[in-house]
């Protein structure tokens, strides 16, 4: 199960090829996530009962291809579309209004001397808390609400050329330059990853130029699993350009597969910045149980309290219609059931 979430928000390489080079297939691949959400914000915050897009995942398909060039070099191409599985402001895309291949758009080619990705890709620095995050990034109760919205770390970067170093004895290098988009002047990325059977570890950060300001942070994360139970830690420090100058969120919580088919995570976090007066406290637990091949059915809880006086954003859902921050004193709590299809 694990393995699913991780798949879904780390994918990230795509390409074309030479004109000599020959064929290896199409890979063709989903991901499809739709549930019920009942969300309740106290002290007037208002409550709502809602089908929503991804409570655990984002819901994207994709297609890629790599050929051989020879001399042990080859290239590929990903495009990848996020979309919504409900309309919302008239659209059904995500991660951009009516954008095509709006999560992968890229081109590679790799070697003995590591990989080069050209194009629409993953941040870096966005996979980097993937790996240490305590439950997988779910859309609901998870660290992506502090990290991704308030502290403005993006999950894709437009137009960027990334370099990934071949492993060697588990360490892999990876870093991104950005060019200027409608977002940013310029922008770098960087990581450091160590993986083994049963341990994994990354140290990652980023850089961006908003020209006005400047937004930067770095992560650090780490998992291990041991027989069944399997423990993650991530620690962040945001800047992002504006509002928030020290962001610091902290997360720990892990998973437990009961059997072979059912997987239960957890996970506690802490985000707060002393010189905003922000501080948010969220504590999530989720139960995952695969009926059938490549579908799993899911509940989870989520609670996202709001201890200070700066509103703080309690999930990291698609568009719903409960929309807005949670408020000094507010806290969020939210039931959500559904189910998720993967085709890799």
């Amino acid at each position: 199960m694990k393995t699913v979430f991780q798949k879904s928000l780390l994918v990230c390489l795509f390409g074309s090829v030479g004109l000599s080079a020959q064929a290896e297939g199409f890979n063709f691949y989903a991901l499809l996530d739709g549930g019920l959400a009942s969300t309740s914000i106290n002290h007037g915050g208002g409550s709502k009962t809602e089908f929503v897009t991804g409570g655990y995942a984002p819901n994207f398909m994709g297609m890629s291809s790599e050929k051989t060039l020879g001399n042990g070099l080859s290239a590929g191409f990903k495009l990848e579309q996020g979309f919504l599985l409900n309309a919302k402001d008239g659209t059904y895309w995500w991660f951009g209004k009516d954008s095509l291949f709006n999560r992968q758009a890229n081109l590679y080619v790799k070697g003995g001397f590591g990989t080069v990705t050209a194009g629409t890709q993953g941040n870096l620095a966005f996979s980097s808390v993937l790996l240490g995050e305590p439950r997988a990034g779910s859309n609901y109760g998870s660290a992506l609400a502090s990290i991704a919205i308030d502290g403005g770390l993006g999950t894709v970067d437009q137009g960027t050329i990334a370099y990934t170093s071949p492993t060697v004895n588990g360490w892999t290098g990876a870093a991104a330059y950005v060019p200027e988009t409608a977002s940013v002047k310029s922008g770098e990325r960087y990581s450091v990853t160590y993986a083994s059977k049963d341990y994994a570890a990354t140290v990652a950060g980023y850089a961006n130029d908003l020209g006005a300001s400047k937004a930067k942070g770095y992560v650090a994360g780490a998992s291990y699993k041991l027989g069944a139970l399997t423990v993650k830690g991530l620690f962040m420090n945001q800047d992002n350009g504006s509002t928030l100058a020290n962001l610091e969120t902290y997360g720990a919580g892990g998973s437990y597969a009961v059997t072979p088919e059912l997987t239960t995570d957890f996970g506690l976090y802490k985000s707060f910045d002393s010189s905003a007066s922000y501080k948010t406290s969220t504590f999530a637990v989720g139960l995952q149980y695969k009926f059938l091949k490549d579908l799993v059915v899911y509940g989870q809880y989520a609670n996202v309290k709001n201890q200070d006086v700066k509103a703080v954003a309690f999930n990291f859902a698609g568009p719903t219609l409960l929309t807005g921050s949670v408020a000094a004193g507010q806290t969020a709590s939210t039931v959500n059931v559904g189910l998720l299809y993967s085709f890799f």
